[in-house]
């Protein structure tokens, strides 16, 4: 993969967190939803990623194995989407920024420094969710590292290479899940 498509991979993948924008938006426009009108985004993104199979067409920046398969950005909307749609802000935010900082990071890191993965990644995402829980929730702290660090863990082990299933998706539904379970758990 060429210099400019990689580093277009890159800002792409960082920027997953601009879903975020989901809770600026009014709950309702012109009368509708905002999660009928947020389904309707979603479906147009995973209509075109249909379309792109079907008649097999690459887009720029698209890693050759993904013109076979469904895409990266398609696997990180379907996850946003369920970010969004049925877990807390909290755990939504921590996901979907952890992801988009730290999966481009991992991409750098791999090619220009090899020695600090998976050390710096992991103390950058657990960084981020730290940082979003004291914001978001009022949690006591001890709860707050023991989450952020075993989200921190799960997100990893996510990033590692699958077959099926993109580590863009799992990179954000698989802390999402531990997150709520510990969640449930500890406080």
């Amino acid at each position: 993969m060429i210099k400019e498509e990689r580093l277009l991979r890159r800002i792409i993948h960082s920027m997953v967190w601009i879903f975020l924008i989901y809770y600026l938006i009014p709950d309702t426009i012109y009368g509708y939803p905002k999660r009928l009108l947020f389904l309707v985004l979603i479906t147009g993104i995973l209509s075109f990623e249909v379309l792109r199979l079907y008649f097999g067409f690459k887009v720029y920046g698209m890693r050759h194995y993904e013109e076979r398969q469904i895409a990266s950005y398609a696997w990180a909307t379907m996850a946003a989407s369920i970010a969004l749609l049925f877990f807390q802000i909290h755990i939504a935010f921590v996901s979907l920024v952890g992801m988009g900082v730290v999966d481009p990071l991992i991409g750098e890191i791999k090619v220009r420094a090899p020695d600090l993965y998976p050390y710096l990644p992991f103390i950058v995402w657990s960084i981020i969710a730290f940082s979003i829980l004291m914001l978001l929730t009022d949690f006591n702290m001890m709860i707050i590292l023991v989450m952020s660090l075993i989200a921190s863990a799960v997100a990893l082990i996510a990033e590692y290479p699958s077959i099926i299933i993109d580590d863009d998706f799992l990179m954000i539904v698989a802390p999402l899940f531990v997150l709520q379970a510990l969640e449930i758990l500890l406080v």
